[in-house]
């Protein structure tokens, strides 16, 4: 059953993402090339980031969880905002950011479905390791999703040097603090809940006052 287990964990990170960029583009007829330039982009910023963060003293918790959230946090929102500003500039609808933002969560999504694929016939399973990980497929989708259009709203009002703060220290703030209390997963959860939860919202409101016009986004990127 545990081996069971894992193999659905690792197909539920693997499968999540890809059935929700196949409901947004149906839905909404979003372009589908954000998501796997999102993932491209991905590799480089995760294997850099993990160099560094290779670098990090782990005997003292506190201060290595705050290097670690800084580090993703900047490294993550700013190829996100480099990406969606200098190179993907084809892309420049709000569904896009949607888009990209699935694509993102999906390169996390691959690595901890493989690490729980890997994790068959080892005997070394959590227990839960099923909800927890369906859980943390559809919540890191969720909070992908948001910071990027978090970001992307930033970019077409000319807020950047605001937004794309907010979404560091938000993605800053739920790295860390999810390594801090890695030893408890009821905290993390309710944690990570009410996290993404603030972001979605505060998202969804973004999302929602970005100027439609002919049932589109009229975009002018702010030079």
């Amino acid at each position: 059953m545990t081996d069971l287990n894992c193999l659905l964990a690792g197909l539920a990170r693997l499968i999540v993402p890809v059935l929700l960029l196949i409901f947004w583009h149906k839905r909404t007829g979003a372009r589908i090339l954000p998501a796997p330039a999102a993932f491209l982009i991905c590799l480089p910023v995760f294997t850099i980031a993990g160099l560094i963060r290779t670098g990090f003293a782990q005997g003292d918790l506190l201060p290595f969880c705050i290097k670690q959230g800084l580090l993703y946090g900047i490294f993550e929102e700013g190829a996100k905002y480099l990406a969606l500003r200098y190179l993907l500039t084809s892309c420049d609808s709000r569904k896009d950011a949607v888009t990209y933002g699935i694509g993102h969560g999906a390169f996390e999504g691959f690595s901890g479905g493989l690490a729980c694929i890997n994790l068959i016939g080892t005997g070394r399973a959590a227990p839960d390791i099923l909800p927890v990980n369906l859980f943390t497929a559809i919540e890191g989708e969720a909070f992908a999703i948001a910071l990027t259009v978090l970001i992307f709203c930033g970019i077409q009002t000319g807020r950047t040097k605001l937004m794309l703060p907010i979404a560091i220290f938000l993605h800053f703030i739920s790295n860390a603090t999810t390594t801090l209390y890695s030893f408890s997963t009821p905290i993390v959860v309710i944690k990570s809940t009410v996290i993404t939860a603030g972001v979605c919202y505060a998202a969804y409101r973004c999302f929602a006052k970005l100027r439609i016009e002919s049932g589109e986004l009229s975009i002018k990127v702010i030079k």
